[in-house]
Formats: structure tokens, sequence, C-alpha cells
């Protein structure tokens, strides 16, 4: 697929995600169309230079209608993570994936690029995952279980999936933003030893594998696993935003303790109607020891991670100083902070 001039629509264009596609997109000389379905995202998505519109994955009639036209749909919209039933994930990440889907091949779009994510392979991994082709693993979890069956669901339909692991960077809220907080306020706890091992991959790689998902034709019906290929243990990871601000490493207590005191903060938090700060899920999440292949981004995209993790947080500390989210307040020299 050629870019230039391409009309490309991308679903969760208000997201950290897909604010970040639709800046590239815009780079390469396409005609990004943001979807969201909250208002309030229009001036952040068309700060990236995309066009923008009020779109519900949901809503099958209004998907029809608002990729008419398009030659090619990036797919992010979903409901992440640990902090939503599982009839509200099925409906977003399964019946909504299914909508887009339906509305892209009824408007002749040439390629449908489907984000998913590791988690489709579930946490309870005592070795390294060996090859990219494994089942995905139904384990009750509502991300893990939904994610699952929209990867599969859009790998039949002939999307191209992108995998990624624990996207960190400028505006990354469960990478970045939420693990400062916490510090800051001197809540943030690791389970065990803190040696669960993290995938990670700088955002603005991500977003060249998916791009480059998008325009490989050989990517249709294939699914590829984007991270920088370094594990790292939470501990150490963690330990970079402490320095940030100034604090000696962080804290870690018995598994038992920290995921007693997560079953409490979801327990008070439906009690309030809030969210929880953390909830078992998350702390599963990060005490897996699992690794993942990712020859086939390699090898079928051409894709190579350009950003290590020491660069990766040198940009990220210069975005929190900027955002006075850690002390100093004026960005590292030569680095811009991400809009």
């Amino acid at each position: 697929m050629d870019l230039s001039g391409a009309r490309i629509a991308v679903t969760g264009a208000g997201g950290f995600i897909g604010r970040a596609v639709c800046e590239r997109l815009a780079a390469d000389g396409a005609q990004p169309l943001g979807l969201d379905l909250r208002a309030r995202a229009r001036e952040a998505v068309e700060r990236t230079g995309a066009a923008f519109a009020v779109g519900d994955t949901t809503d099958a009639a209004g998907m029809r209608a608002a990729l008419e036209g398009c030659a090619g749909v990036v797919h992010t919209a979903a409901l992440l993570g640990d902090r939503a039933a599982m009839d509200a994930q099925f409906r977003v990440n399964v019946l909504g994936t299914l909508n887009v889907l339906d509305a892209a091949e009824a408007a002749g779009a040439e390629r449908v690029v489907h984000l998913s994510s590791v988690a489709t392979w579930g946490y309870d991994f005592t070795e390294p995952l060996r090859s990219e082709d494994a089942r995905p693993r139904v384990c009750g979890d509502p991300y893990v279980d939904t994610k699952t069956a929209s990867q599969e669901l859009a790998l039949r339909r002939g999307a191209a999936i992108v995998r990624p692991g624990d996207v960190y960077g400028p505006e990354s809220v469960p990478w970045t933003i939420r693990p400062v907080t916490a510090l800051r306020q001197g809540t943030f706890v690791l389970p065990g030893r803190g040696d669960g091992i993290l995938t990670l991959v700088y955002i603005d790689d991500l977003v060249d594998c998916i791009v480059r998902a998008l325009v490989t034709p050989a990517a249709a019906g294939q699914g590829v696993t984007a991270w920088d290929g370094a594990p790292v243990t939470a501990k150490d990871f963690f330990a970079r935003y402490a320095a940030m601000l100034g604090q000696d490493g962080v804290r870690t207590l018995p598994r038992p303790l920290v995921l007693a005191g997560g079953a409490a903060m979801e327990l008070a938090a439906r009690a309030t109607g809030r969210e929880p700060e953390v909830t078992r899920d998350a702390l599963r999440y990060i005490s897996r020891k699992a690794i993942y292949p990712n020859d086939r981004a390699r090898e079928l995209l051409g894709w190579e991670p350009q950003v290590d993790l020491d660069e990766g947080m040198r940009r990220t500390e210069a975005w929190l100083r900027a955002q006075g989210l850690v002390p100093g307040g004026k960005p590292v020299a030569g680095v811009a902070p991400r809009r």
C-alpha cells in the first residue's frame, strides 16, 4: 500500500498509541482519520495532523459510515487491562472488532492492522515462549480472553496482527504516568523480589512496526510480536523512575501481602464506584517470567527497534520533566517532548 494521500482510519485515536499512529501516518503523507467515541479527544487528535470524527466501534452502522472511502484501518480501540468487567470488554474488544472488520470489508479497504497484545499468551509462564504460533491461552481473565478472541477473529478475516509488549514512553499511562505518580505518593510496591520480566517496546518503535504491517502485503493474516528483545526485571525498570525522583530504588513486599492489598483495593473500588489503584491481575502481569520471540516482525516486515531502554528512558525523562512530573521542570537538552 502506498501511504501517500491514502485515507487511513485509526480507531481509538484519542489514546496513547492511537495518537502516535496518527502522527506517524500524517508525517508519512497519508490522510489519517482519527476515530474516537469521546468528542473531547478532537483537539489532541487534530494536533497530530489527522482529521477527527466521533466513532464508536460498537455501533456497526456508524463504523460502516466512518470507514467509507478508507484504504486502510489501524484498529487500536479497546477496553484495556484489568479495570472493566467481562461483558463490557466483550462488547468493545470482540464485537467492536467484528464491526470494524465488517466495515473495512464493506469499504474495500486494502488492509486492517489489529492491535493485539502479548497478554493473549497469558501470564503463567515458567519458561520463554518458543514460537509466535503458540496457541493463545484462555484463562478467565476478561482482558486476556477478549483480546484473544478479537485477535483470532481478525486473523481469520485476513488482518495483520501486531502484538505489542509493554509500551512505554511519553504519555504512556500504565508504564510511565501511573508508576511515577505512585512512586511520588509513596504507594508503589512490587510483589516478591520484583523479578518479574518486562518485555518493553518504546512507543515510536511500536508505531513503526504497525505502519510496516499496514504497507506490507505479506503481513495479511499474520501475527507479529513487537518488543525490543532485551528483557528487564520490573524492579530494574521502575527503579529508573525512582532515580528520576531522587529515590533509592523501589519497595518490594512478599507476594501474598501485595496480592491481599490488591484484593482490598478492588473491594474498596467496587464499594465506591471508583477504579482501583492496582488489581491482582496487574500484579500477576508484572510478576510473569515470560519472554516472547519477535523474529517474524524482523523477517516479514524488516522491522528493527531503534530505541533501546537507555535512550527511551532519556526521552521519557525529558517529557516527565517538561510536564513537572519529576523534579527539574525542563526537558533534557536536544529532546523535544512528544505532543
